[in-house]
């Protein structure tokens, strides 16, 4: 990811003479300046752990909000780049910069995730109408509303430290503020990703990496004597600490959302929140309801309608759904063996501790990812139930796609059979929903032999080479199985005459699903908007328009760096999303991949500012690096598919963001230091990734593909090529 406090990098320098009657109007006090050096660059490190970590968290508290879709994920991330850009561009209004105001800055800074992330909690209810799925404007506005707050501020206060500096005649140029950052943003990423994720609940991440910020603005007030508001700090800080380390008051702020809370698990793959009205449970993973201790209907209508088609089970393999009444009605088949996947082992342990999961001989729970568990599997399975919800998120979508019924069919045994669902209403088919019903139908007719759609609470999916029987209740009679549901009202809801119908509105023409064309989401997305009636073509235009302005006033060096971080941030989103696809748990690896991504810029700037060749021969070279990185990414999504080892993905995002940090020391000497190109590099690089995240996380993969995504980065940074080898000389 894009660090969201670039400045170009430029080569430390020793400090100049020091004016003390500047430095006594500038420190209002006596602090000394070696003193306040140290103490801001902590600050400068501090704010670059929290905002990552608080950047991360947010992304997760959305994911969660709106029920994982990962569109989510490239609107925080372009709010967030650019409301920071705007930040750092407030900031080059700013022509001095004192101590004074500094110190109650960065305790703002430390303070506000703590009320950012109740705000995001404690207002959806009064923004949203409660259980009603919000349009894709209301989502943005909302998100760009609960952010820029802290986004602005974190985006001023970096050239404003810089500022504080400079006004006490202590050089700290954009290069030392590049670095310091950096070493922030890095040990911020790795920390909650590989330490926080694991050990604790939002808010109490948030009271450990705020933790150096706060010391430093203590630090800086009692140095310079301002013992009133150090006093007024403490008990800011006291109530900070008293609300962000109560399990209570944390669970709480999610009360308005879920209503009775018994538990609440913040587990590394997603938010468990298991709620209680009466006698009732409710289990909630990531916004989405899993299950409920009164829906006898589903449970029968997805365990019988496939197991009743069967002669003898002897080996089921369930993919999710396995709390409640389903393992019961599976246990009327008598199997030998039943292995139930659930990717979380806390969403399980809560369950079997609740009694929702009864432990029975046949049962195996194996907690890992599905299509992981099915491509190593060596065992022959009877049958294989999919209860997941409509695949409205990359990560169930993978589970309806051309390659995931290959790999069903290669575990199937000879005559098995494999089921699913899609929401279905029997009065009346849209155009959106007969689209999808008839892209899930073509996608899987080129497996299976027989696939016969029972229109019950749900359209269910029935595939086999072996011939299928629609006629449930007889084939349950004729096994002596009783059931609730089906037994009395299967002939009133799923008549011969429904099943036709439905079948001659299927379209064979519409396309088939893949992983990297995903034709369901692409149905998705138009459906979002058609529900609200809007369209995103009027937001898209907006922001294309204002982005032209924009490059109209740009350096051409600028422009450079826009384009980089327009390809940076668009690569992000298409490593996010093709992990998504492969891996299904980006909820848990997006910490890692953010990290990586971080991770590069710093030795990639060190790299670019002590390379002592001609500044023209650096920005062609690392624009040439850029540009075989996306054809080799092109090339594996286009011939390979394959599955990479998720140490590969984190090694592409090392490699292409160290050539993306390599460049910002070379844009910054171009232009030069006197011309103070820190906030204008800053700004550029921001907005330039804001847009790319835009372009390609919010638009092109989820209308396009992913191919079409890349071809479009590589446009992108074949224009600024154009710009260097046509445009004005840009190097001596």
């Amino acid at each position: 990811m894009r660090n969201s406090h670039i400045a170009g990098v430029q080569r430390f320098k020793g400090s100049e003479p020091l004016n003390p009657e500047r430095l006594n109007l500038c420190f209002n006090g006596d602090l000394r300046p070696v003193s306040l050096k140290r103490l801001i660059i902590w600050s400068i490190i501090g704010t670059g752990i929290s905002s990552v970590t608080t950047q991360l968290l947010t992304i997760r508290e959305f994911l969660t909000q709106f029920s994982g879709n990962e569109i989510t994920i490239s609107l925080v991330i372009f709010c967030w780049l650019l409301m920071t850009g705007i930040g750092a561009f407030a900031a080059k209004l700013i022509k001095g910069g004192g101590l004074k105001a500094y110190a109650p800055l960065i305790l703002i800074i430390a303070i506000w995730p703590l009320l950012q992330l109740i705000g995001i909690r404690e207002l959806r209810e009064i923004f949203f109408i409660h259980g009603v799925s919000p349009g894709f404007y209301a989502i943005f506005f909302y998100i760009l509303m609960t952010i820029s707050p802290y986004c602005l501020l974190t985006g001023f206060v970096l050239p404003y430290s810089q500022n504080v500096l400079k006004v006490s005649h202590y050089p700290f140029e954009s290069g030392d503020l590049y670095i310091t950052d950096s070493i922030g943003d890095i040990a911020g990423g790795a920390l909650f990703s590989f330490a926080l994720v694991y050990w604790l609940k939002p808010f109490p991440t948030i009271a450990v990496t705020s933790f150096l910020l706060i010391l430093v603005a203590f630090l800086l007030l009692f140095d310079s004597r301002r013992y009133f508001f150090l006093l007024g700090a403490l008990l800011l800080c006291s109530g900070f600490y008293v609300f962000s380390t109560s399990s209570r008051f944390e669970t709480l702020s999610l009360s308005g959302q879920y209503g009775n809370i018994v538990r609440y698990l913040e587990s590394p793959y997603g938010r468990i929140v298991i709620t209680k009205e009466g006698p009732q449970y409710t289990f909630w993973e990531s916004g989405l309801p899993l299950y409920s201790d009164s829906n006898v209907i589903s449970s029968e209508e997805k365990v019988h309608y496939p197991l009743s088609q069967i002669d003898r089970v002897e080996n089921l393999l369930l993919i999710s759904g396995g709390l409640g009444e389903t393992l019961k009605e599976v246990s009327k088949y008598r199997p030998a063996h039943v292995d139930y996947l659930e990717l979380d082992p806390r969403l399980t342990g809560a369950a079997q501790a609740l009694g929702v999961i009864r432990k029975t001989p046949f049962l195996e729970i194996i907690n890992t990812d599905a299509r992981h568990y099915m491509k190593k599997a060596t065992k022959k399975y009877d049958a294989i139930i999919i209860d997941l919800p409509d695949p409205d998120t990359f990560q169930i979508n993978r589970f309806f796609t051309d390659e995931f019924f290959s790999l069903s069919k290669r575990i199937l045994k000879k005559g098995g059979i494999l089921s699913l669902n899609l929401e279905y209403s029997p009065n009346y088919l849209s155009d959106i929903r007969k689209r999808k019903l008839s892209t899930l139908y073509n996608t899987i007719q080129v497996h299976f032999k027989n696939v016969l759609i029972l229109p019950g609470e749900q359209a269910y999916f029935l595939m086999s080479d072996r011939e299928l029987r629609p006629d449930i209740p007889s084939l349950l009679k004729a096994k002596n199985i009783p059931t609730s549901y089906i037994e009395g009202f299967f002939h009133g809801n799923v008549t011969g005459e429904r099943i036709k119908a439905l079948e001659e509105k299927l379209d064979r023409n519409e396309p088939l699903n893949t992983d990297f064309e995903p034709r369901l989401m692409n149905i998705v997305f138009q459906e979002w908007f058609i529900r609200h009636g809007t369209h995103p073509g009027y937001f898209v235009a907006t922001l294309f328009g204002l982005t032209l302005i924009y490059l109209l006033f740009m350096k051409k060096e600028e422009y450079i760096l826009f384009s980089t971080g327009f390809a940076t941030m668009g690569v992000e989103m298409l490593i996010i999303f093709a992990f998504q696809v492969i891996y299904g748990y980006i909820y848990l690896e997006i910490g890692a991949i953010i990290t990586a991504f971080l991770l590069g810029l710093l030795p990639g700037a060190m790299a670019g500012q002590r390379w002592r060749v001609k500044m023209g021969l650096k920005i062609r070279l690392s624009e040439m690096a850029i540009l075989s990185l996306l054809f080799i990414f092109f090339l594996w999504i286009s011939c390979f598919r394959n599955e990479p080892h998720p140490l590969y993905f984190l090694l592409f995002c090392f490699v292409f963001s160290f050539f993306s940090g390599f460049q910002f020391p070379v844009a910054a000497e171009l232009i030069g230091e006197e011309s103070s190109p820190a906030a204008g590099c800053l700004a550029a690089d921001l907005c330039g990734a804001a847009a790319g995240t835009l372009a390609i996380g919010t638009v092109l993969i989820p209308l396009c593909g992913i191919r079409v995504a890349v071809i479009f980065l590589i446009l992108i940074k074949i224009s600024s090529m154009v710009l260097i080898m046509f445009g004005r000389r840009i190097s001596p």
